[in-house]
């Protein structure tokens, strides 16, 4: 039977191609066909063993307004499924799925299933728009001309117009460049770019315009969000959490000089300068500030994902994976106390050279590259080096050698043909992720009956895996004996989280979640190193993260222990963070509730205080729009 977008092959004179590039290299394309009022897309691009693959059909008003659409995904024999999504827009009433709401006049409604081809017609579209701006769902789609160039293409001028879209409420405002006829030119900065295939050689000039605005934008956020205050700060009659002896000291003040701690008493026998910033305290409690472990910064995170992680209370972060120019200029700018921002601390990733590598540029199949990435993340500052899915597991001993010859902490996934076992005993200090600890008991699994990740294996062994087993019991005491910090990112797998990394949802989520809780428990009480990560770029399931700690029976103090001093330890930084104390830096969280009686409490978080900068999380919230 012939295809829809086959048909309209046929009898189409407009077809046009993008290509999708992963750090240079071609990761898909994106295929867009119109026939009259009729359009549809196909965007199909491969994320390591996962990606999109997206068939939209489109029906088109004289204006450019969607009137209908429906998103489909694509089947591997390229055939489009079952609808995911719907849109028809009819008069005043628009409908998505089952929902209908009053469709506004000039207003515009899009798919939540799209590529970057949509994303260019609404720009487009928008910028047509008085004030740039249009009524959408439960909000106003605005559109901001960042810039309009001409930039050189081979022997001719390409316009480029980057455009800002700034949409619901929370949401991350994404980019889109469009040319001189208001189409698609390129999507904005990302570790996945659709470009028009004949632009490719424009990407470098792009990035620079658009890194441009986004540092200026970011410094500017982050100086509309900052609390003033004098160089000095006293937090007055607050109960503070020692988190070195997991103990509560009630009615404290603490006295902040620029940056450090100069003071910390019971309130009675501390003198607060008179110049002081004063921050009462009383009937709230004061934590150091904490860490998420498993990051990855962006380039929106200076004007939004940051200040997301700040208002969780976290003051580090510990990055993982990003773009070297991205993190690189975000760790510096934040330390020079430009920017509204956890501290970063950075993990170099170097991955092997396959179609399934991971979204970076630092691949190598050869001692004398590994070395060299090392080498060259060391020159900048890196802290660590996370090795990934498909690096030849003969490049580890190397990769293990190189680091710690430079003091530097070596953790990661497990390669494809190695062991957990064997990672540790060649050096690994930490393991990202605990759904390696069950894929680890079915390596044919990973191959066969076809090629599948980690993800998708422990997700379809989570239900029925006994965490109590003698092989898991032997494995859980080789890692407590050989104190591997376990990075487990509980957050992505209880509760279904599991589909964000591409692996589904389990056929038994209840039964998988009490794996992994069980997993968290039998891992602390055999003492094995915990560490709290997100694994995303905004902090927001910080929280959650603990919470799986506190379910698993971990006592609350520890937990915060977790969160805090341990991670500062494991970091070899406890002597200036992870704990109040004189002379330490001025990383602090005030909280108005008891979250050593109720971890929920941390999200009554009221003032995060970085390296003596003051704010407040309403203002931090304000400046992103989440309530």
């Amino acid at each position: 039977m012939i295809s829809l977008l086959a048909a309209l092959l046929i009898s189409a004179s407009d077809t046009s191609r993008w290509v999708v590039t992963n750090h240079g290299r071609s990761a898909g394309d994106l295929v867009v066909v119109r026939n009259g009022d009729s359009v549809v897309t196909r965007y199909i691009y491969r994320d390591r063993n996962r990606g999109t693959r997206l068939e939209n059909r489109y029906r088109l008003a004289r204006d450019g307004r969607f009137l209908g659409a429906e998103a489909r995904p694509l089947r591997p024999d390229d055939t489009a499924g079952e609808v995911a999504e719907r849109l028809e827009l009819t008069g005043d009433v628009v409908r998505r799925d089952t929902a209908t709401t009053r469709a506004e006049s000039g207003g515009w409604y899009g798919l939540r299933f799209s590529s970057p081809w949509e994303m260019a017609a609404s720009a487009r579209y928008l910028l047509s728009r008085p004030a740039r701006t249009a009524l959408t769902f439960g909000g106003t789609l605005r559109a901001e001309l960042i810039a309009d160039t001409t930039l050189r293409l081979g022997a001719r001028r390409q316009r480029a117009r980057l455009v800002i879209l700034h949409g619901q409420p929370g949401s991350v405002p994404n980019g889109v460049w469009l040319d001189e006829r208001g189409e698609l030119l390129a999507s904005d900065v990302q570790w996945f770019i659709t470009v028009r295939e004949e632009a490719r050689a424009l990407l470098p000039a792009l990035r620079r315009i658009e890194l441009r605005w986004r540092n200026a934008e970011g410094e500017r956020v982050s100086a509309r969000v900052r609390t003033a205050a004098s160089k000095v700060v006293a937090i007055t009659g607050g109960d503070l959490f020692d988190s070195e002896t997991g103990l509560v000291r009630v009615g404290q003040t603490i006295v902040v000089e620029n940056d450090r701690i100069t003071q910390v008493g019971p309130a009675a026998s501390v003198t607060v300068p008179q110049d002081a910033t004063v921050i009462d305290a009383r009937g709230k409690m004061v934590l150091p500030g904490m860490w998420d472990m498993h990051a990855h910064v962006q380039v929106s995170n200076q004007s939004y994902g940051s200040l997301i992680q700040l208002a969780q209370g976290i003051t580090t972060a510990r990055d993982l994976a990003a773009d070297e120019d991205v993190a690189v200029s975000q760790r510096d700018r934040e330390r020079a106390g430009k920017l509204a921002s956890p501290r970063y601390i950075l993990g170099g990733f170097i991955e092997g050279p396959l179609a399934w590598a991971g979204p970076s540029e630092a691949l190598t199949a050869t001692e004398s590259g590994a070395r060299a990435w090392v080498a060259h993340y060391d020159s900048l500052g890196y802290k660590q080096i996370k090795l990934y899915n498909v690096l030849h597991p003969d490049l580890v001993p190397t990769i293990a050698a190189e680091a710690k010859k430079r003091g530097m902490k070596l953790s990661g996934h497990i390669p494809r043909g190695m062991s957990v076992r064997a990672a540790v005993s060649l050096g690994y200090d930490e393991i990202q992720h605990a759904a390696f600890l069950l894929s680890d008991f079915f390596p044919d699994s990973l191959y066969l009956p076809t090629m599948r990740a980690y993800s998708a294996v422990a997700t379809a062994v989570a239900p029925t895996f006994d965490v109590d087993s003698p092989g898991m019991q032997a494995l859980i005491a080789f890692l407590s004996q050989h104190r591997t910090v376990i990075d487990g990112t509980f957050n992505l797998w209880i509760g279904g989280g599991a589909s964000v990394v591409g692996a589904g949802g389990s056929t038994n989520q209840q039964r998988a979640d009490s794996t992994y809780v069980k997993l968290i428990r039998r891992l602390y009480e055999a003492n094995v190193p915990l560490v709290a990560g997100t694994d995303n770029f905004t902090g927001a399931t910080y929280h959650r993260e603990l919470q799986m700690y506190a379910l698993a029976g971990i006592p609350l103090a520890r937990v915060l222990q977790i969160a805090t001093i341990d991670a500062a330890r494991f970091m070899g930084e406890e002597r200036d963070y992870g704990s109040i104390a004189t002379g330490k830096v001025a990383d602090l969280v005030i909280v108005d509730g008891r979250p050593l009686d109720r971890l929920s409490d941390l999200s009554r978080t009221e003032t995060v205080i970085r390296g003596g900068r003051v704010y407040r999380v309403a203002d931090l919230k304000g400046a992103v729009a989440i309530p």
